[in-house]
């Protein structure tokens, strides 16, 4: 039979499209995307995997490409502790503003390693026709211990354990309890043919050849007792995301675990012995409160379009795509007003264009509302309306909780929006409660490296320091200072605040050293002539004035005290010599 030559060529052509596509994605896409995270200080940064997904959707990548991005993070991360080695030992005198953000590295491998683990688990519930399904709690549990450990106890360590927990405490079951979780009659081995549950080195050893098969890349912040490190501070593993995988592996796999507080990031106990179910440790089995089927629709905005399917009415649907020019045309023309400072104007089209979003979907709750509610709470800011202001803003926030749940990405945004708001308009107390709750769900979805952590941190510090708390000023300038950044100036910005507040309290000579690194980051990245850095120097030298006449009292003051407690002996001595005479005396009579 003869081949289509026209169709055989036409076929030729569509790959060479392909693949000239693909080159294009791999050379300039993805290295684009780096520099843009990098040099953004943060500004786009994802919070969590799911606004990762739709962050590389919107730019047309695929999550395949995870492991590109990783490796080409891993480099710029390379990079910038060969810069600090140079000016540690003096091969340069200038350093690069921004660094490459330890979170997007720790975010890319923690979704790896959670897509990846989605599919090693179902692998596990449905080998030999099934029968981990006779015991799902137990397989479910095993995993997820295995997933947030760093290493499996011995036999003497969970007996000391074991000694240790309170009857009434959370951890302690009773085997009755854990064996009813048995479900009889299910899976192909039922349960005459007990499946053994896997060891923490087994889980991982599948779930990394997964990660090197779906995206072609090796693990560096995760289960690296196993191999070489690659860098850092000591040793990768200390910034691997134990909550946020937690929380994510749930996410993609409906697994609902009780809340409660799980010791992550250190042994497990992962194994059963003859079949039996026993309490596997940090996630025993009697922790699966539920497993919710998943579902995706069709026409699901921007996004994964996950979400588990609750018959209850607990779990919301995704919002769907609404086919509504006219709306989406009002809400461009809003914008547009709005851009143009022509505030009535806009506040009327963005109501109209909430109205006709209403009227389609028959709800409040859906994305395209919270948007327009975000929109008219940022009008209404502008307009000096700042009550009106917080009350759609709270609505909006109120809208992105039904539909992601409290700790989505659209209400770490929600927070963050309010407290601009109430903190602008002088409501401190309540700007800074939604304030720290941003800091709370950003330290929970993306860890304790979160690169805004340190911005939010100082900001907190900075309102204490104006209404004139000090020390609780101080505390929140330490704990920005111990997190990490991705730009420099913001590390010496922290350093500067950090040195005024102990001046303020008295000790000028922490202040100065505070001060001298400021300074130092200042000069390396700014250099001499910058006026960060004369202002950075000149406080040096008030500082160092001030330390030198505070030492100087301090020694004057040391060396008075020292001489009245030499006069204060030698009297008390004379006073007993005196004493001791005229005891004699009256002896002698």
């Amino acid at each position: 039979e003869s081949i289509d030559e026209e169709a055989f060529k036409q076929l030729k052509q569509d790959e060479e499209l392909v693949r000239e596509a693909a080159n294009h994605l791999w050379d300039s896409v993805l290295p684009a995307l780096t520099k843009e995270i990098r040099d953004n200080a943060g500004h786009n940064l994802p919070v969590d995997g799911a606004a990762l997904t739709e962050l590389l959707h919107q730019r047309g990548i695929n999550c395949r490409y995870l492991g590109r991005l990783a490796s080409l993070a891993l480099v710029e991360e390379l990079k910038d502790r060969a810069a600090e080695a140079d000016v540690q030992y003096g091969k340069t005198r200038r350093l690069p503003r921004r660094v490459m953000p330890h979170c997007w590295l720790e975010l890319l491998e923690c979704e790896m390693v959670a897509r990846a683990a989605k599919h090693v688990l179902d692998g596990y519930l449905t080998e030999h026709g099934g029968a981990a399904a006779a015991q799902p709690a137990q397989t479910i549990a095993s995993f997820l211990s295995a997933l947030v450990s760093k290493r499996e106890e011995s036999a003497a360590e969970t007996e000391t354990r074991m000694s240790k927990q309170n009857k009434n405490e959370a951890g302690t079951f009773d085997e009755e309890d854990i064996n009813s979780l048995t479900v009889f009659g299910t899976g192909g081995g039922g349960d005459a043919s007990p499946q053994s549950v896997r060891g923490r080195s087994d889980v991982w050893t599948d779930i990394e050849e997964e990660i090197g098969r779906r995206y072609r890349y090796v693990l560096t912040l995760y289960n690296t007792t196993q191999h070489t490190s690659t860098g850092g501070k000591g040793s990768n593993g200390d910034r691997a995301l134990y909550i946020p995988l937690l929380r994510r592996v749930c996410q993609r796999t409906g697994v609902r675990l009780v809340a409660k507080n799980y010791q992550v990031g250190s042994c497990c106990l992962c194994t059963n012995s003859g079949g039996r179910t026993t309490a596997s440790y940090p996630i025993a089995p009697v922790d699966i409160l539920d497993i919710v089927p998943l579902v995706k629709h069709s026409a699901a905005l921007a996004g994964e379009g996950f979400v588990p399917c609750a018959f209850d009415g607990t779990a919301g649907m995704p919002s769907l795509h609404v086919l509504l020019p006219d709306a989406k045309a009002t809400f461009e023309a809003a914008h547009v007003h709005w851009n143009a400072k022509a505030f009535p104007q806009a506040l009327d089209l963005v109501h109209e264009a909430a109205s006709l979003y209403q009227r389609v979907v028959e709800t409040p709750l859906h994305s395209s509302v919270a948007r327009c509610l975000d929109m008219t709470a940022a009008i209404l800011f502008h307009a000096n309306e700042p009550e009106l202001a917080a009350a759609n803003a709270s609505r909006a926030l109120a809208i992105a909780v039904q539909l992601g749940g409290f700790d989505c990405a659209e209400a770490v945004s929600g927070h963050t929006t309010i407290s601009h708001i109430l903190i602008s308009s002088g409501a401190l107390a309540r700007g800074t409660k939604h304030l720290r709750a941003s800091l709370y769900l950003m330290e929970l979805m993306a860890g304790p490296h979160y690169t805004e952590l340190s911005t939010v941190y100082h900001k907190i510090g900075t309102m204490h320091h104006e209404v004139g708390n000090a020390i609780n000023a101080l505390r929140f300038y330490q704990e920005a200072a111990n997190r990490s950044v991705s730009d420099r100036l913001v590390e010496g910005m922290v350093a500067k605040s950090t040195a005024f507040v102990l001046a303020a309290i008295g000790q000028f000579k922490t202040a100065l050293e505070t001060e001298k690194r400021a300074y130092g980051i200042y000069r390396l990245t700014l250099g001499e002539d910058h006026d960060l850095t004369a202002n950075s120097a000149n406080a040096l030298k008030q500082f160092m004035k001030l330390a030198v006449e505070q030492g100087t009292r301090m020694k004057a003051a040391d060396k008075k005290r020292r001489e009245e407690q030499a006069a204060d002996a030698a009297a008390s001595q004379i006073e007993a010599d005196e004493a001791a005479e005229e005891e004699k005396k009256k002896k002698k009579k």
